[in-house]
């Protein structure tokens, strides 16, 4: 009897802590399970961050890519800003004729003229699209990768001391495609409705090489460069010629002469994808002598020459604006050897011109330069150089046809629209017309083009979307 009360009595008391038990066991698989599920969201928020801010990183460096191509395309456009409230930068880039253009504005124009030729493989239209493409970029706004992905230029800075672009640009993510009229909106909190967008900010620095070709790649500037066509005539040139040529882009290397030490590489022709500079300003105040139709030395007894910084050395130069010079028969102008002259010509030359160094200590070609810019308005300018003398020279004139006659000398560099084009001035055939020998450290200014190439990414960083202007702290 005893026995059956105690197991009775045992069983009870294993029904009542059961059931505890099970309640207790339940309420930690649910808390369990909610842990579970809350870190699994976590996890799944924290993916969804991740790969929006992947897709935003993506979305730059397609974006850099990108503008790489542009400024590779159109590589003068990599030495300009991308805005400015004057001058040459992106936002002003223009290759249709305007009013006054500016440096760029000129040079685009000539490199969407010259697009067609063989020496570019992109034609007119194309490169017209690139560029309007590069000034887009500058109006601060966003342009659609596709897949809901953005990229924009925040700012180009070319910083000329050191030769490197600095280009800062933001990639953009989003769950849902932006409108068309959010895409000038750059506000931090642009995508406050769209909690899985993500928004990054780059600043990379590109180093803008100078990459000049042979023919400006010596100490001395080439004895030939012409804008128009070929050096006809049947003229020789004993230093390196620059053309304009047409398909199929062949220059006849016959007109080259070597000299007796020749340099290394030899001198060649060839075309070159580059547009003369400016020509230098006239300075105020210098003698004005209208024609030259007589001999006569310079510089003149009693003249005073202008201060001038050349090389970085300050020098005296004798500097006089002329009208014309016509000579004939015996009649020449003569430059005395070791003095500095340049004549700012605004109408032709034609006559004999003497400047020979000979033994002179401390003179050069480059002592005596010429610049002509056809400001008396001829329809059809012209350098035509006669007689027997030696002319050591720098002679600029871009709108002019060049030519020269007889055998003597001419030591130095000729630039202009052609050579050999103009009637009862042709060339000694076979005889050396120029021999190059103008060092461009003696230019009263830098004549030398650039030719910009851009190099491989010098620094990548990435930096606040809210860092203001001025402010970043990527070198």
């Amino acid at each position: 009897m005893n026995n059956r009360l105690c197991l009775h009595l045992m069983a009870n008391k294993e029904k009542g802590f059961a059931l505890p038990l099970a309640v207790l066991i339940g309420l930690i698989l649910m808390v369990t399970g909610m842990t579970m599920m809350m870190r699994a969201q976590g996890d799944q928020s924290k993916v969804i961050a991740q790969k929006a801010r992947a897709d935003s990183l993506r979305s730059s460096e397609v974006g850099l890519a990108r503008v790489q191509d542009l400024l590779n395309s159109v590589r003068v456009m990599a030495t300009v800003d991308s805005n400015c409230t004057t001058g040459d930068c992106w936002q002003n880039a223009k290759y249709d004729v305007v009013t006054n253009p500016t440096n760029l504005q000129r040079l685009l124009e000539k490199l969407v003229d010259a697009a067609p030729s063989c020496s570019n493989p992109n034609d007119a239209a194309t490169l017209k699209a690139k560029i309007d493409e590069l000034r887009g970029l500058s109006a601060n706004k966003w342009f659609d990768l596709g897949n809901n992905r953005y990229y924009r230029v925040v700012g180009y800075d070319y910083i000329i001391g050191t030769g490197r672009g600095v280009l800062t640009l933001e990639g953009l993510s989003r769950t849902s495609a932006a409108k068309e009229t959010e895409l000038t909106n750059t506000a931090i909190d642009r995508d406050i409705d769209d909690n899985a967008a993500s928004r990054n900010r780059v600043v990379v620095t590109i180093p803008i090489l100078d990459s000049p070709p042979l023919a400006f790649n010596r100490t001395t500037v080439p004895a030939l460069w012409i804008s128009d066509g070929t050096a006809d005539d049947g003229a020789k040139f004993e230093g390196d010629v620059v053309e304009k040529v047409v398909s199929p882009c062949n220059i006849d290397q016959t007109k080259i002469q070597q000299p007796t030490s020749a340099p290394s590489p030899p001198y060649t022709a060839q075309f070159v994808g580059v547009f003369f500079p400016n020509l230098p300003p006239i300075p105020g105040s210098i003698p004005e002598l209208g024609e030259l139709t007589t001999s006569q030395t310079f510089p003149r007894t009693g003249d005073t020459p202008t201060p001038r910084t050349i090389n970085r050395k300050s020098v005296e130069v004798y500097e006089y604006i002329v009208d014309n010079i016509n000579l004939s028969g015996s009649d020449k102008i003569t430059i005395t050897p070791g003095n500095r002259v340049v004549f700012y010509v605004k109408g032709n030359i034609n006559g004999a011109i003497e400047h020979n160094c000979g033994t002179t200590t401390g003179c050069k070609p480059g002592n005596l330069q010429i610049y002509a810019n056809n400001e008396l308005k001829s329809a059809d300018p012209q350098i035509c150089l006669t007689g027997d003398q030696q002319l050591e020279a720098f002679i600029f004139a871009p709108d002019y046809s060049l030519g020269k006659t007889g055998t003597s000398a001419f030591v130095g560099a000729a630039w202009g629209k052609n050579w050999g084009q103009i009637s009862g001035c042709p060339s000694s055939s076979g005889a050396v017309a120029v021999k190059q020998g103008v060092e461009w450290t003696d230019l009263i200014t830098n004549l030398k083009p650039e030719f910009p190439e851009l190099g491989k990414i010098a620094n990548w960083c990435e930096e606040p979307i809210d860092t203001a202007a001025g402010k970043s702290e990527c070198d």
